[in-house]
């Protein structure tokens, strides 16, 4: 239960740090005089570099260990949080923001790897379907301690909370066994581990195609996201007001953490969790397209809404998971940077 906990806390913390900006950002924008391409560059500076720091820690991963990387990122990312707290400039706050996206994925690229390092094989779909139930937790709790704190308190208090809770982290990380032998990597580092561990992996058959796989949903969710609340907000439910709206999106995350902690026990009735997935993504291709076709009907959107953050995130935890089955051990953490990446 410790090491379950301790991995739920680690992806809380991953999603937490991604959406905690989003309801922070008119804050800082307020006290630092941020102008829009200010603010653009604070946004973007954290997936930026968090794409290289994934494909940059992934193999280092699988040479060093779960357990070693996540205290590193740790230790980074607690930095990161306190340097982006004391920013006062964009260029501090963009350059706060980018450090952490280079020290997370020691962490993020870790978690699922790790569940395979520590969790019996019988327990793995449950235990991830219990992890991943930790993102939209994360993010029910960045948007209401974002407006909260940056409205009564001070936008720089969420930063300084993470730098405590990854501190946290990394000492309940070292006291962790060591990862077992066969889960690592004997190559040296060097430019033959990247790429056996990065391009070898995303040309291998199996890995391939749940690359591209994922690649389809993250896409299609990010797409989706993007556009629904807007369409809410000036078409479907214009006359309703903000406080409806968000409600409406509050119940549906409900939904998402429903699907994350029912998916081991959903992946358990499947021949292969992936093969849920496929099915899953047919029902949210549905949802997604009765959307228009509910209109200005609140319930109908709530209820549509519910049903597509419930399979988005049984999606999530199942293809993670289920990743992790398509490589030996000394490939997971890579797997996983590969997955983050993308």
């Amino acid at each position: 239960m410790f090491v379950k906990a301790v991995l739920w806390t680690a992806f809380f913390a991953v999603h937490f740090n991604i959406s905690i900006m989003l309801p922070l950002l008119p804050f800082a924008q307020h006290d630092l005089s941020l102008d829009s391409t200010q603010s653009a560059l604070v946004l973007g500076a954290f997936p930026a570099a968090a794409l290289i720091g994934n494909l940059g820690l992934g193999p280092l991963i699988d040479r060093f260990g779960r357990k070693r990387m996540m205290i590193l990122g740790a230790i980074g990312a607690a930095i990161a949080y306190l340097l982006t707290a004391l920013a006062r400039d964009a260029a501090m706050l963009a350059f706060g923001r980018a450090l952490s996206g280079f020290a997370m994925p020691g962490i993020g690229a870790s978690v699922f790897a790790a569940i395979a390092d520590y969790v019996p094989a019988e327990q793995r779909a449950r235990t991830s379907g219990i992890v991943a139930s930790g993102a939209p937790v994360a993010f029910l709790a960045s948007m209401s301690i974002g407006v909260w704190s940056g409205g009564l308190l001070a936008w720089q208090v969420p930063f300084v909370l993470l730098a405590l809770l990854v501190t946290g982290l990394g000492f309940a990380v070292a006291t962790f066994p060591p990862p077992p032998a066969h889960a690592l990597a004997t190559t040296p580092v060097s430019l033959r581990l990247y790429r056996e561990r990065l391009f070898g992996a995303s040309l291998e058959t199996g890995t391939a195609t749940m690359l591209g796989g994922y690649f389809c949903w993250a896409a299609a969710i990010f797409v989706f996201l993007g556009a629904y609340p807007s369409w809410l907000v000036q078409h479907a439910l214009s006359s309703d007001g903000a406080g409806l709206i968000g409600a409406l999106l509050f119940v549906g995350e409900l939904g998402g953490l429903a699907g994350a902690l029912l998916s081991g026990r959903l992946g358990a009735l499947a021949r292969h969790p992936l093969g849920l997935c496929a099915a899953t993504a047919v029902v949210l291709a549905a949802l997604a397209t009765t959307v228009p076709l509910m209109g200005g009907y609140a319930p109908g959107q709530a209820a549509l809404y519910v049903g597509f953050a419930f399979g988005r995130d049984l999606m999530l935890a199942l293809m993670l998971g289920g990743a992790m089955l398509l490589v030996p051990a000394a490939r997971r953490g890579s797997l996983n940077a590969l997955l983050n990446a993308t």
